[in-house]
């Protein structure tokens, strides 16, 4: 049996480790809690081990804030603040290769608009 798959490979924009064409967006809202999830990994996910994500903000490493949580493949801000905003990448290393995906939070809230 053959199986015809589409695969779309880009580059990274210059001094980024994501390419802003390919990347989610999500929203949340100012005080609340929002969990981002690491899209479309669970063909790299393997079944008997737990998967070893790192997550970095604007592409950079980050030492979050206690109320910040990493759950799998799924980053919590319990409480979110208006400095959350920005873009959020999971790595995952599979193989030799490394599987990135990049979601772009936007907050609003009552004085955000």
């Amino acid at each position: 049996m053959k199986v015809s798959i589409s695969l779309t490979v880009g580059e990274n924009d210059t001094g980024l480790c994501y390419n802003s064409k390919m990347k989610y967006f999500d929203k949340a809202e100012l005080s609340k809690s929002k969990e981002i999830s690491c899209r479309d990994i669970e063909d790299f996910l393997l079944p008997s081990r737990e998967p070893e994500i790192l997550w970095y903000k604007e592409c950079r490493t980050k030492t979050w804030r206690p109320s910040i949580v990493f759950k799998r493949d799924t980053l919590l801000i319990r409480e979110v603040r208006e400095d959350d905003i920005g873009n959020y990448t999971c790595e995952l290393k599979y193989g030799g290769f490394v599987v990135r995906r990049t979601t772009e939070l936007t907050v609003t809230g009552s004085h955000l608009g």
